[in-house]
C-alpha cells in the first residue's frame, strides 16, 4: 500500500475470513495458524494496535448436531478502534484420508484423460476447444501433463505390489529391534513407506474430481462441499459478531471447495428469493483463490454430456455456472434461461499465482476476477505452490482491498455496518 493511502485509510467494521486447506496431509488449525501468523507480520510492520484472542463458538453440522468451532481474532485495543478481524478455517482432509487405492487412482487418470481427448475432439466443440487453447501453456497442459502422469501411475501400479512386499519383509524380520513410529502393524507401515505423497495427493484431487453419481466417492464430494456451505452460512448467520463481511478463501484445491461453496450457494439462493436472505449473502465480499487449479479442473474433470446430449449439457452448465464465461458453453441449435440467477455480483474474486507453482495460473475460463502474478523467490514445485502463505506481499494486498475503509475527506471505499450503538 502506497504512503499517501495509508494516511486516508482505516481498519474498520468486523470481518471474518474463511480459508480452505488444500491437498495433502493436513491437521486441524494448520490453516489458521499459518495465515494468522503472517498476517500478525503484517500488522507489526504497520505497527497497529491490536490482541489476539481464542474464541470458541458453538455451530451446527449439515446433520443439525452441534460442534465447537475454534477460531482467531484479532481485535482493536484502540478506544477509537471499532474493528475486528475473525479467521476461520474449514478442515476436511478427514474426508478424503486413506479413502482411495493406487489402483483406483490409475483408472481415474486413465479415463479423464480419455475422456478430455474424445470431448474436446467432437466436431461441435471445436470452438471451445479454440479458446481453451488460446494460451500456449494450455497446448503442453493438453498434450502432456495428464498423460505423462498417467504414464507414471502406470509404472508405480506395477511395481508397487512387488515394493510393498519387500518393505513389509524387511519390517517383520527387524520387528524384534523397532522402535518409535515403527512399533505398529508392519503391512500398514509398508503402505505408509512405500506409496510416495504425490500418490496420496493425487488421491485428493480423485475423490473430489470424481463426478459420476453412481461412484461412492460422489458421496464424499458431497460431504466436503454440504459442510463447507453450513459454517459458511453459520458464520453469515452469526448475530453475536454480526459480521460487516466475510471473505472466503481458499490454497490449491481449497480454492475449488471455495468457488464450488459460492456455486452451490447461488443455485439454493435461486429455489427461495428470500429478503433476509439476500442481506446475507451481501455480507460475502469477497473470494481469495491462490495456487489455484480451477482452469485445470474445469479443463480435465468437469462433468460433460455424452455426445448429442444437449439439454443434458445446458442443465450441466447452468448448474456449475459462477462466474462462468459465456464463450465456454457447448454450441447447440436450441437453448434456454439459466434458472441459478447469481446473487453474488457484489463479491471481489482476486486469484493469487506464481509462475513457478505447477498448480496455479492464470485464470481464463471466468468472468469478473483480477489475476495477480506473485514475485516471491520460489524453485518450481513445491515452493512455487507453498510460497504464498510466507510472502509479505500476498498479506498486504489482501488487507489493501477488503480490510480499509477511506476516511471522510476521501471517497468512501464502503463497507456497509449497521449502527451498532443502536438498542
Amino acid at each position: 500500500m502506497k504512503d499517501r493511502d495509508k494516511n486516508i485509510r482505516l481498519l474498520k467494521g468486523h470481518t471474518a475470513f474463511l480459508f480452505i486447506h488444500g491437498i495433502g496431509e493436513q491437521n486441524p488449525f494448520e490453516t489458521v495458524d499459518l495465515f494468522t501468523q503472517n498476517f500478525l507480520t503484517y500488522f507489526d510492520k504497520e505497527n497497529l494496535s491490536f490482541k489476539l484472542e481464542h474464541v470458541i463458538a458453538q455451530r451446527r453440522l449439515s446433520t443439525g448436531s452441534f460442534w465447537t468451532e475454534s477460531f482467531i481474532r484479532l481485535k482493536s485495543t484502540d478506544n477509537d478502534g471499532d474493528w475486528l478481524i475473525d479467521i476461520h478455517e474449514y478442515y476436511w482432509s478427514a474426508y478424503t484420508e486413506n479413502k482411495i487405492t493406487v489402483p483406483e487412482i490409475l483408472r481415474w487418470a486413465e479415463q479423464t484423460l480419455d475422456g478430455t481427448i474424445k470431448f474436446y475432439n467432437r466436431k461441435e466443440n471445436q470452438p471451445l476447444l479454440d479458446q481453451l487453447l488460446a494460451k500456449k501453456n494450455r497446448k503442453s497442459l493438453f498434450k502432456y501433463r495428464l498423460r505423462s502422469l498417467t504414464i507414471l501411475l502406470r509404472i508405480f501400479n506395477f511395481f508397487y505390489p512387488v515394493l510393498r512386499m519387500i518393505t513389509w519383509l524387511i519390517l517383520s524380520l527387524a520387528g524384534p529391534f523397532l522402535q518409535g513410529r515403527f512399533l505398529q502393524s508392519a503391512w500398514q507401515l509398508s503402505k505408509k513407506i512405500v506409496t510416495p505423497p504425490l500418490v496420496n495427493f493425487i488421491g485428493d484431487i480423485t475423490i473430489y474430481s470424481i463426478t459420476d453419481a453412481k461412484s461412492p466417492y460422489k458421496i464424499i464430494r458431497q460431504q466436503i462441499l454440504t459442510e463447507s456451505l453450513t459454517l459458511l452460512k453459520e458464520i453469515l448467520q452469526d448475530k453475536q459478531i454480526d459480521y460487516d463481511q466475510v471473505i472466503i478463501g481458499g490454497h490449491s484445491l481449497g480454492s475449488c471447495i471455495a468457488y464450488d461453496t459460492l456455486n452451490l450457494l447461488c443455485v439454493e439462493a435461486s429455489l427461495s428469493p428470500d429478503k433476509n436472505q439476500s442481506l446475507l449473502l451481501n455480507k460475502i465480499k469477497g473470494l481469495i483463490t491462490f495456487g489455484s487449479p480451477l482452469d485445470k479442473i474445469a479443463f480435465f474433470f468437469r462433468e460433460v454430456a455424452q455426445e448429442g446430449q444437449y439439454i443434458r449439457q445446458r442443465i450441466l452448465e447452468h448448474l456449475n455456472s459462477f462466474r462462468v464465461k459465456p464463450e465456454f458453453a457447448q454450441q447447440s441449435k436450441y437453448s434456454f434461461p439459466n434458472p441459478v440467477l447469481c446473487k453474488l455480483e457484489g463479491v471481489r474474486w482476486i486469484n493469487y499465482y506464481h509462475l513457478k507453482d505447477p498448480i496455479s495460473g492464470h485464470l481464463d475460463y471466468y468472468e469478473n476476477l483480477v489475476n495477480i502474478e506473485m514475485k516471491y523467490p520460489a524453485s518450481w514445485g513445491d515452493q512455487g505452490h507453498q510460497g504464498y502463505w510466507s510472502d509479505a506481499n500476498f498479506y498486504e494486498d489482501i488487507a489493501d482491498r477488503f480490510l480499509y475503509v477511506t476516511n471522510q475527506n476521501e471517497e468512501s471505499q464502503e463497507i456497509v455496518q449497521p449502527d451498532r450503538h443502536k438498542p
